[in-house]
């Protein structure tokens, strides 16, 4: 009984010192690869989205191309159906079918799942990390993390793709717990491109026959 308690000690201390390991591992690795994209001044990606949810009838699957570029708090995506720009703490949804801006206050708060601040800081608050192995994928190495939101009702996991030479973000995927999986996967990034004076600046008079509302 004795030899059977102590083995029961060990194995969980090395359990322990495991999970410790991989978290600060896993840590790191985030750490390293939000630092580099931080180090832009301005980064352009372009990237393929996809959803999908198997639990309703009939299932959902829609993939999509877009593009996103960051500056500091500052970003401009670009998508099929809309582009979305952030200015400060202003956000500007623009849907071009509908000819309509709809103007908002940034919420924080309310900064859930693949959104672009998580692509700068990489789910740095809120979430517990283990490191998820690696594959190579088109001859690069990615290591992956997994990350569990310390309290959310909406979000069941989130992985991480981190190439491993480059430490450039290689894909986010987020499970729901009511069933979605969204996958955002990198296909370029442009670090400091040149861009129009004004970039990052909204002007109504780029938005002629428009709805704005603010």
């Amino acid at each position: 009984m004795r030899i059977l308690l102590a083995l029961m000690l060990i194995a969980g201390s090395f359990s322990g010192a495991n999970a410790q390991a991989s978290y600060k591992q896993a840590k790191a690795l985030l750490e390293e690869a939000s630092q580099k994209m931080k180090s832009y001044e301005t980064v352009q990606i372009d990237f393929d989205y996809a959803f999908a949810n198997n639990r309703v009838d009939p299932p959902i699957t829609q993939t999509k191309a877009g593009q996103i570029t960051l500056s500091g708090d500052d970003y401009r995506l670009s998508m099929p159906s809309m582009k979305q720009l952030r200015v400060g703490n202003k956000l500007y949804n623009i849907l071009p079918q509908d000819k309509e801006v709809q103007v908002t206050t940034y919420q924080p708060e309310e900064d859930e799942g693949l959104t672009p601040s998580k692509i700068l800081n990489l789910f740095d608050k809120g979430y517990s990390y283990k490191m998820g192995g690696s594959e190579t994928v088109k001859g690069e190495k990615v290591r992956y993390v997994i990350l569990k939101p310390n309290a959310s009702e909406s979000i069941d996991k989130v992985k991480v793709g981190i190439e491993a030479e480059s430490k450039q973000v290689h894909s986010m995927k987020q499970w729901g717990t009511n069933g979605t999986v969204t996958t955002l996967t990198v296909k370029e990034v442009s670090p400091n491109p040149e861009l129009p004076q004004g970039f990052f600046r909204f002007d109504k008079s780029d938005y002629p026959g428009y709805y704005i509302a603010d």
